[in-house]
Formats: structure tokens, sequence, C-alpha cells
């Protein structure tokens, strides 16, 4: 077909383009740094919390999708799995569950076979086991979450006080604090990302390739004012960042997904599924794309919406080039 009856700069209407390639990818940057900063707790076995309770043991989860029995979930959600970050004390690694103080292996077959579901921070049998059984496990889970601030799912529900193990909701299954499905929650801290639906381009040298312009604005939400604030400082400071991107689609197309749908690490993924790995060079397996600078981190101020929510807002602007 001539030139001129076809969309410039779309092969496939199917692949992600500009805004998802730059949401995915400022997301995944933030996920990893905040890691690489120290961004996570172990929680071994025993581990009370501050005012009561134990962090280690898991609570029975109304899912209507299962069976009674079957989800377990954790106090915080967004369990680490990742390996090889920089600090010297290194996230845990799931290797299995407690049952009743008896070690049930992931690798198990049988009445307590199970999977982890990393995101939800939960643990979900087979088959169900007995609703009054005492479930523990030693795992990591990320301080902050970095989320897209729109997409599926389209409800979900801030949790205060997540780490208050000591409270009766906790154990509640029906009702309290913990009475959302996990992929409904948004526990604090939170950075909340969204891509302004605007755009501008710039030649960037002779010929055809140009620079891409896209502002993402980053929502910071926390319980207290320092920690908002922190997060609000740690964002602004990665003006004139330069970075590597990793292409989505190949990430699709060669089925490379660190994770599957059920949340559970696969063994298909780009060696260990970090973001090291995604934006190595694609000489060397990885799924490197365009280079990202980021010129202009802008703060727009820190407000208390109510004595448990501090929010603040950075406008970051993102320039890719040879789009």
């Amino acid at each position: 077909m001539p030139d001129y009856t076809q969309l410039k700069g779309v092969s496939n209407i199917a692949n992600s383009m500009i805004s998802t390639q730059v949401s995915d990818n400022v997301i995944e940057f933030f996920n990893w740094g905040l890691l690489e900063a120290g961004g996570y707790f172990n929680v071994n076995m025993p581990a009370s919390g501050l005012y009561g309770g134990d962090k280690h043991k898991l609570r029975l989860v109304d899912d209507p999708n299962y069976t009674a029995g079957q989800v377990w979930e954790g106090y915080r959600s967004n369990w680490v799995w990742e390996t090889g970050v920089a600090p010297s004390t290194q996230p845990i690694q799931i290797s299995g569950v407690y049952v009743g103080g008896d070690f049930q292996p992931g690798t198990g077959v049988g009445t307590y076979a199970h999977h982890v579901d990393y995101p939800n921070g939960r643990v979900v049998f087979d088959t169900a086991i007995a609703t009054t059984s005492t479930v523990s496990i030693e795992f990591s889970y990320k301080w902050v979450n970095v989320i897209k601030a729109e997409g599926i799912p389209w409800f979900r529900e801030i949790q205060y006080n997540s780490q208050r193990v000591d409270s009766d909701h906790f154990l509640q299954t029906g009702s309290g604090d913990w009475s959302q499905l996990g992929q409904n929650r948004v526990q604090l801290p939170a950075i909340a990302v969204e891509v302004v639906p605007r755009r501008r381009f710039e030649p960037h040298e002779l010929g055809s390739t140009r620079r891409a312009y896209t502002d993402v604005l980053l929502h910071v939400l926390a319980e207290e004012e320092y920690t908002a604030s922190q997060l609000v400082d740690t964002v602004t400071l990665q003006e004139e960042k330069t970075l590597w991107m990793f292409d989505t689609n190949l990430l699709a197309t060669q089925n490379k997904y660190p994770l599957n749908y059920r949340g559970e690490l696969t063994t298909h993924a780009l060696a260990s599924g970090r973001y090291p790995d995604l934006v190595s060079d694609t000489a060397d397996g990885g799924l490197r794309w365009k280079k990202m600078f980021i010129p202009t981190c802008v703060s727009q101020g820190l407000t208390m919406l109510n004595p448990n929510l501090y929010v603040g807002t950075v406008r970051m602007t993102t320039e890719v080039t040879g789009i």
C-alpha cells in the first residue's frame, strides 16, 4: 500500500503506544528504585505488631471466587518477589507456608498444595483447608505501593492503619478495615501514576527522529506528613534523570512477564524478571527500547485532606527520543 494511505507511526493498533509505554516504565522505575533504596520490610517468625498481634499470621479471606478456606492473606499486600537488591539484608524469598506450625513447601502436593499471589499478599490453597487453621508465613512487603491512578479495578478504597494487626478487624472476614478484597484496597503510602492526555513533539535531528514530551502526574498519598514529604522529595529529585525504557510490546509477544494471572512467579520470565533485566540490551536478552529523559519535576504542593491522609502531587515531564 502507498505510504499516503497508512497511519504514521502505527503498525498495529493493538500495540502499546507512547502513553502506555511511559506509564508502565515510570511505575517499574520507581517500584525498583524504592526497593533498591531499602523500601521493604522483612517479616520473620515470630513477628509481633507494635501494639500487639502477629504480623506473620495470615487471615482467612472471604473471596467469592474461591471456597472458604482456600485464600489466606497477610496484613500487608504487595509482597516482594524480586531478588538481588542493593541492601545487605535481602528480602525474604518465600519457599512455603506454615499450617498449624508445620511447614508446607511451595512445591508440595496434596492437601496443602498452594501458590503465592504476590501482588495481593495471599496464599491460595488448591483445595480448601479448615477455616479454623492457623496459617503463617515469612515474607517481605514493599513499603510504598506504586500503582496506576486509573484502570482496572475501577473501584479502589484507601485502607488506613494497615499496620495495626492488633485490630479486631484483621480477623473479621466479612467486615472491618480488611473487608475489601486485596485487589480493591490501596494501602498507604502509595504513589499513583497518571499520564496526562496531552503531548507535543519536537525535532531531534535531521530526518525522521522526534522527541515526544509527555506529562505524568505522580500523586503521593500517605498517612503522615513526614512520609508524604519524603516521597514528594524522592520524586522531584529525579529531575534531569536519564533512564532506559523496556518495550512493553516485546514483553507481551515474548511472554516474559515475571508474574502470571494468578500473581505467582513464572518460570519463563526474563532472568529474574527484575527491572534491570527488562531494560538490559536486546543483545543480552533484554527488552531495551527507547531512552527517557526527565527534564522537569515540579511539586504542586502538599495537602492534608483529613488528619489521616496527606496528598501531594508532582508533575513530571518525560522526553522520549526516537518516536
